[in-house]
């Protein structure tokens, strides 16, 4: 079924989230993990394409364990701004297990995810905004991720949400045990269904529109979106799905 999680996290192959073996060559270092600068710092955020390439490898090796297939990027890519991507990986992920993508992105759940992003915190619902309700309460989701590029966000909500053993090794702080409620949140919340916390916007809800946010804060990126389903027709868009999206994948 398209919102079952997987039994277990999903190890990055690649590990994007080490160096791998470098080598040093007048005082320039080279690593595995192109993400990593010639003088073996991490980046506070990229985009890369060497270091997407990277991301993606690991993404396209965990979507085959899932039975799914590889992630393709529009060809637009590179001219998004980052909440664009954010916006585009979200549905990209939505449209692999064969849901309906979500329409747009909103102006003034924009404004709410950049807020969030700034205080390195989930978003809340988008004040000023009519939204509909799904079994008695509002029909929204939200999730924020740190590191330091859209698709390794994207990696850690997606594959990496759930228990890691410890709380040390769990990157999700709400999943707090092999049981908690919170444990693959922010997956379930980016596919429309939360049954930890809330019924979320829907699996198979078709007028979604969403916010997402992006700020630099300390020594990394702060990535957040923010889903909401209106009570009553579609607000403006800024971005669409149908027209700056679908014709370039």
């Amino acid at each position: 079924m398209a919102h079952l999680n997987p039994v277990a996290n999903i190890a990055p192959a690649p590990n994007f989230l080490v160096a791998g073996p470098c080598t040093n060559a007048s005082g320039s270092w080279s690593c595995a993990n192109p993400c990593l600068s010639a003088s073996l710092t991490w980046p506070s955020f990229t985009d890369a394409p060497a270091c997407n390439d990277y991301v993606l490898r690991a993404i396209d090796h965990a979507r085959a364990v899932e039975g799914l297939a590889p992630m393709t990027l529009p060809s637009t890519w590179y001219s998004l701004t980052t909440t664009e991507q954010l916006f585009v990986v979200t549905n990209l992920e939505r449209v692999a297990r064969g849901l309906r993508p979500y329409r747009g992105l909103n102006a003034t759940l924009s404004a709410a995810a950049q807020r969030a992003a700034a205080s390195r915190a989930d978003p809340a619902l988008a004040r000023g905004f009519a939204v509909a309700t799904t079994q008695g309460v509002p029909a929204w989701g939200a999730a924020w991720s740190g590191g330091f590029s859209v698709l390794a966000a994207d990696y850690m909500w997606m594959y990496e949400d759930g228990w890691g053993g410890s709380v040390a090794a769990t990157s999700n702080v709400a999943c707090t045990s092999p049981s908690a409620h919170g444990c693959w949140g922010h997956r379930d919340e980016l596919l429309g269904y939360d049954p930890g916390y809330n019924p979320g916007v829907g699996l198979d809800a078709t007028n979604v529109v969403v916010g997402a946010g992006f700020a630099r804060v300390r020594s990394s990126s702060s990535f957040t979106v923010l889903l909401e389903r209106p009570a009553g027709a579609l607000p403006p868009m800024t971005f669409t799905w149908a027209k700056n999206v679908a014709p370039y994948l």
